[in-house]
Formats: structure tokens, sequence, C-alpha cells
């Protein structure tokens, strides 16, 4: 089939338009300007803060040396830093978030005595790593801008504790080994979320779910949501781990790792299916798209083709959930738009400092903008709602971290040589692509667990870029 269409003279033509397109894209101020490496480890070591840390770290290796700490712990279970960092990635899904900052604990406690018993040891340095850090600052500012304070400490607090949870992330590995068994492990865990989800779709009668216009959409009796709690917020888990396991596939080198691959994706693509949420459709079509278009512009021919099939192939269920975006007679779209406009009303208000992390400090303002008496405990799109937590400069420092991170993992997959190196690298810049389109339909940052994921798949995705340097046992 593939050889019929490239041998067609209509795939020529399209081949060699787009090939022209590509190469002027490719040459264009703008994107030269993107992939252009601009800045260097001194642009962090040189800073006053770093300065600060240095000083810091020194005293405190200084008293674990007389007290021969460094010694009591060498060799210790309590130093694998990539062992309490996976143990947090992979079971971030699937346990409370109460026991998911405990794990947290654990993986920061670890790093730390690494640094401390090691004086060798230094920080990974990345581009994206400094952004990171002024995003959280930003937000545990923004605790006591609030317009309750109390009300914002937990929620502020906590996505500033997660945030920094990348520092533990990409200084965790040194093997090529520990990267592929940690997203075969992820992979497995999603493979238990979606079971789980499953059980839930077919035994409805024993679960509750209240995500379903009923009037508008009578086949749909039930939207599956696993351990995450709500049926968009395990769509958005799904956004970023089904593209890793399409890149573990492609990756693996033994038949029955791929299998394994092939059938966890299968069978996660059913779980993002039962979820009706029609943002993740539509990110997961974006993410599918930009990772094989990546992979192989030879896809671009089977892609088209592919959207053409779609309806003839797709449940009536499922059609219908697309034809519903943009209608407002959906009270799901309604209620969306409505908090919408009545979230910019807000902000033309609090636009410089926002009005503080949480739902609390976000209910108290939000009521006296709201449209049609519409109450909401957030705005619906990560976007508006940073900038309600945070004001101009969260969401100024959310921009630069996104544009940081496909930055760098755009300059190494043009550069990039190692196949499997790359394959990772597009996996990443795929799950994030996804994410962020949900994020313009829902606050993706609600549920903290999936915060914690976004914030892993950042670090895992900077780490890819430095796949081929890792050691090979």
């Amino acid at each position: 089939m593939i050889n019929v269409l490239e041998n067609s003279l209509i795939y020529r033509i399209f081949r060699k338009i787009g090939s022209g397109v590509l190469e002027l894209i490719k040459n264009s101020f703008l994107v030269e300007m993107f992939l252009k490496n601009s800045e260097g480890p001194k642009s962090t070591t040189g800073s006053v803060f770093y300065k600060l840390y240095s000083i810091i770290r020194k005293i405190i290796i200084y008293i674990f040396h007389v007290l021969r700490l460094d010694r009591l712990l060498e060799g210790s279970v309590f130093k694998l830093v990539f062992l309490w960092m996976s143990i947090t990635a992979v079971f971030a899904p699937l346990l409370p978030t109460s026991f998911v900052i405990l794990i947290t604990f654990a993986g920061f406690g670890s790093l730390a005595l690494n640094l401390f018993c090691s004086p060798r040891k230094k920080l990974q340095y990345h581009a994206l790593n400094k952004y990171i850090y002024l995003f959280a600052a930003v937000y545990f500012v923004s605790v006591f801008t609030s317009v309750d304070v109390k009300g914002s400490m937990f929620s502020g607090f906590l996505t500033v504790y997660f945030l920094m949870f990348y520092i533990v992330v990409i200084n965790s590995f040194n093997k090529k080994i520990q990267f592929d068994a940690l997203v075969f492990a992820m992979t497995f865990a999603g493979i238990l979320v979606t079971l789980y989800g499953v059980y839930q779709y077919t035994h409805q009668d024993l679960f509750g779910g209240v995500w379903v216009d009923t009037e508008m959409f009578q086949n749909i009796s039930f939207r599956a949501y696993s351990t995450l709690e709500n049926p968009n917020v395990l769509g958005e888990y799904y956004l970023l781990i089904i593209p890793t396991a399409v890149a573990g596939f492609f990756v693996s080198r033994k038949l029955i790792i791929k299998a394994f691959y092939f059938v966890s994706t299968a069978l996660m693509m059913i779980g993002l299916i039962i979820t009706y949420s029609r943002g993740c459709y539509i990110g997961i079509l974006v993410a599918a798209a930009v990772f094989l278009v990546l992979l192989d512009k030879r896809f671009i021919i089977l892609g088209i083709l592919g959207l053409c099939c779609l309806p003839f192939v797709l449940p009536q269920t499922i059609i219908n959930r697309f034809m519903s975006i943009g209608n407002m007679s959906d009270s799901s779209t309604s209620y969306r738009v409505y908090i919408w406009l009545g979230t910019i009303a807000m902000l033309k208000d609090y636009w410089l400092s926002g009005v503080g992390p949480g739902q609390k400090a976000y209910s108290k303002v939000y009521p006296y903008y709201g449209f049609n008496g519409i109450s909401a405990p957030h705005a619906h799109n990560t976007f508006l709602q940073v900038m309600c937590d945070t004001g101009i400069a969260g969401i100024i420092m959310l921009i630069l971290c996104i544009y940081k991170f496909f930055k760098e993992l755009f300059i190494s997959y043009m550069n990039q040589t190692d196949k499997r190196a790359k394959i990772y690298t597009i996996s990443f810049i795929s799950s994030v692509m996804g994410f962020l389109v949900q994020s313009l339909f829902d606050y993706t940052f609600y549920n903290y667990r999936v915060l914690l994921m976004f914030v892993i798949y950042l670090g895992l995705g900077v780490v890819s870029t430095t796949y081929a340097k890792l050691r090979e046992d």
C-alpha cells in the first residue's frame, strides 16, 4: 500500500510541495533563532542564588564529613535517587495525593544526601532549569499576595513543591537501562490504571458519575475515571503516557517487549476512549500527528487517509462527542465558555498579581464576575487559571517554560544521531503538545498528581536529549 502511494504522481507532487515548504520553514529567521542554542551553564552558575547554594552546600558537606555521615551512608539505598524518583513516577497515578507527597519527599531527600555526601556530585544543567525555578518562585510569592492567603497556602506551596521535583528527575539517570526501565514501569502502571477504568465502565452500577449531559448524549451513560477521580483528568494522564508507550515500541529490540508496548498502547487507547473527553480526543490526535510526522514525514499521507477513514470506523457515540465541540446547546461547552468570559472579566482587574493559588481564592472573587450565575472551582483553561493564580508574571513564566522545553527538545531532535534517543525525544514533544492542547479546554493542573506527572515529563523530556550520552550498562 505504501509503495503504491509513493510511486503515484499525486504523492510525488505533494511530497515536492511539502519538502519545499518544510525547507523554507527550516531556513526561516524565526526557526533558525528557535533552534539556536544561546544559553550555557554559566548563565546559571554565575547567579547570586547559585553562589549562595554553593556556600550552604559546602557548609553541610563539612558537617557530614566531621560527623562521618558520608561514610555511614556509603552504599545506602537512601542515596539511590533513581529508585525514589521512579517510585514516584510509577505510583503517582495509582496512589492518593497524600501518599505521593511522602514518596516525593524521599526523592528530594535522596538527592540531598548525594549532594552532601559527595563533594564532586554536580547538579545537571539544562536550559529549562532556571525557568522552572522562576515559575516556582512566582507561585511561592503569589501565596502572600493572595486575596485569601490562608486558603492559598496548601495549593500554592504544593504547586511549588511538585514543580521543584523536576530537579530530582533530571539528576536521577546515569545509565540508558534506567531510562528504558522507567518507561516500561510507567507503561505497566498505565495498564493498571486502564484495567480499573475498564472495570468501572463494565460495572457502572457500582460507581457514580456526573459528567454526562444525558439529554444531548443519550447513548453515553458513564465516563470512566479510574484512580484519577475525573474522566478529563484520566484523559490528561493518557495524553502523557500513550506517546511514551509508543516510543517504547519503536525503541525496543526484543519482540516480546514490543508486544508488551503494542498491547499496552491499545489498552490505554481504549481507556482514553471511554473517558469520552473531547479535549483529550483532540489532544491525542495532535500528539499522534506530531509523533508520526517527526518520526517519518511519509506518515503525513497515511495520516490524512486515516483521518478520512475515522468517520467510518468510530462508534457513533464518539462521533457525536466530536460533532458537539463548539455546540452551545451542550451544557459542558456553554458552561466552559461562560466561565472563560467571567474569568477574563476578572483578570481585567487582577491581571497584575492574580487572586492567588487555589480554589478558595478563585471562588472568593469569581462570583462577582461570573456570567449567568454560574459557579466554578477554576477557570477550565490552564493558561487563564495560572494567570488567575499568579498574575502576569506567572503566565509569562509558564510560556517561557513551554518555549524552552520545546526549544531544547527540537534542537536535540535536529542534531541527534542516536535513533533511540531521537524517538524518545519525539515522544516527549508529542506528549507535552497533546497535553497543552487539552489545557486550552480544561485546567490540567487541577489534579496535583497530574501536575506532578507533567513536571516529571518535562524532566524526562530534557533527559531524553542526553540519552545518547548515558552509560550503556
